[in-house]
Formats: structure tokens, C-alpha cells, sequence
């Protein structure tokens, strides 16, 4: 018998396993799928963390601030390759280069020396997918008028054949390529040639401050990227991607491996398919995988499998399901608004919990399963996107949840 099953392998579901391995638990991660994080920049997001905490239901305000701090603080010391202060917001860039407020980011990712740069030279590596370079050289020089842009283009010989050929280079081919051994090389010696550009141009002798803005390069947990990039006299900017994003890819990964080195185990590519329930208690799961069906046990389970776009709530014109414990949902009576950017409040839809993220009956708000809990996506009463609170909550239920069960 498993001492905690995880249904669902995101940021939420993978940060409790690690938080409950740690503490000794036998945990087992079951997810049918990698989880929309590999299809995120890899930013993290805490919102107005004191506005959102006085708002009824919200899960900031269910578990305080102490929980979100707990596990802000937890997250950055098993993961220093995250920067960020309590209460502080950095810039980082978006894909077309205009700048956007976040809250942890990985550390090469942090845009703010642009606002000081005097040249900003603007890596093109050709062919890159889904990149615009006139369109980001002109946001970045309206964006940050002091410094003056100027165009790098980069070849990698890696990928020749794709430029002869006209082929798009999606950014994490550039990514992978940039973490092996040959990219590293080319990397070191590229910087080489760039330093030495950089050093040339300098008016009249005097050193002017420059940044390196680098789309396509990921270079967080990876010890070799970051010797090379420690050698060079200029600071360098990553930017995020659109979906598929290396760095959210890389993050994943990084996960995976923490969770498993703490004798984790996870099941990937399996679907619940009914669980075992008697009275207020969950008992079992049966798992179809690979054309088989597998019964596991466990004295306390949690659901962390990511909302509507997880694909947690099933929807349609007549339905709104909760798709593996058949948990009651709070839905929103209005679903949409006319402003396309504004707040849905459709993305409040979830699973409506006490202060321990044990589920609740929306009308009577009894236990409905006592030992079983909600993290992340799943919980309902908050928006992520508009509210910019998606990385928060999925810490703060996720470490809290781990340090419980």
C-alpha cells in the first residue's frame, strides 16, 4: 500500500510528491499525460498575493500567507536556479520582446539590466521558428530608449541541412542543441566572437554597458551553460517561448528527476479509470495502462490533474464533470464576458475545498472524502491568468498538501 497516490504529474501534483518523499512517504504519481508545464514559459506567477488573500474562497485566503510563503521558500532551496524576492516582481521578456512583470524566473531569464543597457545586441538565430526580429528590435528600442539594437545573426552548424533546405527550427531544437556537448563547443566559441565584436565597438575606449538578448537559449539546470555564459563580460537575457517552451520542458524534467531521486515513482501514460470509495474514504484506484488494469492502494490521495485545460473537468453544451473522483464542481453562473482579454469566469471552475484542501459539497460545504486532497488547477474560486497566481497557488497547495499527507 502506497502511503499517497497523485493523479495528475504538473507543477502542483509533482511539487507534493517531492514535499511528502521527503518526509518518508511512499508516493506514487500516476498522469496520463506530461502536463501542460512542459507547454509553459517555465515563469512562475504570484499575483497581489495581499489583495487576492482577502478574497472569500480564494486559495490564498484558505490557506494564508504563511502556506504560500512556505512554499515559495521550500520551492527556491531545492530549486536555486529560480531567482526572486518576497514581494518583488522582475521583468523578464515576452517572445516578440516587450517586457512583463513575473514573479520567479530562471535567473538568466530576468530582463531589468535592459532598462540601464546602452546597446543591446539582439541575438537571430536563423530560422527560428515563430521569431520576428524587426518586430522585437522595434519594441525593444521603444521599450528601452537609451539603448541603441543592433541585430546578431547565428548559424549553428548543427542545423545546416535545415537552413539549405528552408526548414524551421522550432526554439527547443535550438535549446537541445545549445545544452550537448558540440553546442556547448559552438556556444563558447560564438560568445568568443561576440566578446570580441562587443570589446571593438566601444566608442572612443570607453566600455558602454551592453546585454545580449538570446532567444532559443535555455540555460537553467545545466552546469555547463552556465560556465560557459560566467566567462563572458556583458550580462545575457533569455527570452520565454510560445508553447512548446523549452524551458518549461527543461523544468518538467528537472522535477521528474527530484521526485523519483527521493523513491518517488511515476506512472506516465495511464488513466484512472474508477476509484475504490467507502463511506468518507477513498481506498483504491484501478489504472488502465498499456492495455491493462492495475489496482493500487493508499491511505491518503490527492487530485492535482489541471482544471479544464489539464483536461481534470470535462465539459460540454449539458455537462461540467469532474473526471476522476466524480467530485462536485463550483460553476460559475455567467461563463463568459464580451472582452476577450478580460476576466472568464469560467477559469474559476473547481473543486471547492476546506482550509486543509480536503474537498467540500458546494451547497452544505460537508468533507465529502477525508482523505483526499485538491492542489493547483483544480481548485476553484481563482483566475491564473488575469490574477497572475497560477505558480502561487500550485507551490502553496502543492507544499502544503506534501507536508500533510
Amino acid at each position: 500500500m502506497w502511503d499517497g497516490i497523485i493523479v495528475g504529474g504538473g507543477l502542483a501534483g509533482l511539487l507534493t510528491g517531492i514535499r511528502a518523499s521527503e518526509r518518508g512517504k511512499r508516493v506514487l504519481i500516476i498522469s496520463e499525460g506530461v502536463g501542460s508545464l512542459s507547454y509553459s514559459s517555465g515563469v512562475l506567477d504570484f499575483g497581489e498575493v495581499e489583495r487576492l488573500a482577502k478574497q472569500e474562497k480564494h486559495p490564498y485566503a484558505l490557506l494564508g500567507e504563511s502556506a504560500l510563503r512556505a512554499g515559495v521558500e521550500y520551492f527556491q532551496t531545492h530549486f536555486p536556479d529560480y531567482t526572486g524576492k518576497w514581494g518583488e516582481t522582475q521583468e523578464v521578456l515576452t517572445p516578440l520582446g516587450s517586457p512583463r512583470k513575473a514573479s520567479m524566473v530562471p535567473k538568466r531569464f530576468a530582463a531589468d539590466v535592459l532598462w540601464d543597457a546602452e546597446r543591446i545586441i539582439l541575438a537571430v538565430p536563423e530560422g527560428l521558428k515563430d521569431f520576428y526580429p524587426e518586430v522585437s528590435k522595434g519594441i525593444l528600442e521603444r521599450t528601452y530608449p537609451l539603448g541603441s539594437v543592433e541585430l546578431y545573426p547565428i548559424r549553428a552548424e548543427r542545423f545546416k541541412p535545415w537552413y539549405e533546405g528552408g526548414k524551421p527550427i522550432m526554439g527547443v531544437d535550438y535549446a537541445r542543441y545549445w545544452r550537448t556537448d558540440s553546442g556547448i563547443a559552438e556556444l563558447k566559441e560564438l560568445l568568443k566572437r561576440l566578446t570580441s565584436q562587443v570589446m571593438n565597438a566601444d566608442q572612443g575606449g570607453q566600455r558602454l554597458k551592453t546585454v545580449v538578448v538570446f532567444p532559443g537559449l535555455v540555460t537553467e539546470f545545466s552546469g555547463a551553460l552556465d560556465n560557459v555564459l560566467d566567462e563572458i563580460s556583458f550580462p545575457l537575457v533569455e527570452v520565454t517561448a510560445f508553447p512548446p517552451s523549452a524551458s518549461g520542458q527543461v523544468f518538467y524534467e528537472v522535477l521528474k528527476r527530484a521526485f523519483k531521486a527521493l523513491g518517488g515513482e511515476l506512472l506516465v501514460g495511464a488513466g484512472v479509470k474508477s476509484v475504490g470509495t467507502q463511506g468518507r474514504l477513498c481506498h483504491n484506484v484501478i489504472v488502465s495502462s498499456k492495455g491493462r488494469d492495475s489496482c493500487f492502494s493508499a491511505r491518503s490521495f490527492v487530485l492535482a490533474t489541471g482544471g479544464i485545460f489539464g483536461g481534470g473537468i470535462k465539459v460540454t453544451p449539458s455537462i461540467q464533470q469532474e473526471t476522476v473522483f466524480g467530485l462536485p464542481l463550483f460553476v460559475p453562473s455567467d461563463w463568459t464576458q464580451p472582452e476577450f482579454l478580460g476576466e472568464q469566469p469560467y477559469a474559476q471552475m473547481g473543486v471547492e475545498v476546506d482550509c486543509t484542501l480536503r474537498p467540500v459539497n458546494p451547497q452544505s460545504q460537508d468533507v465529502i472524502f477525508e482523505n483526499l486532497h485538491v492542489v493547483g488547477r483544480m481548485l476553484a474560486h481563482y483566475d491564473p491568468w488575469t490574477e497572475h497566481c497560477g505558480g502561487g497557488v500550485s507551490l502553496a497547495s502543492g507544499w502544503f498538501v506534501g507536508d500533510t499527507i
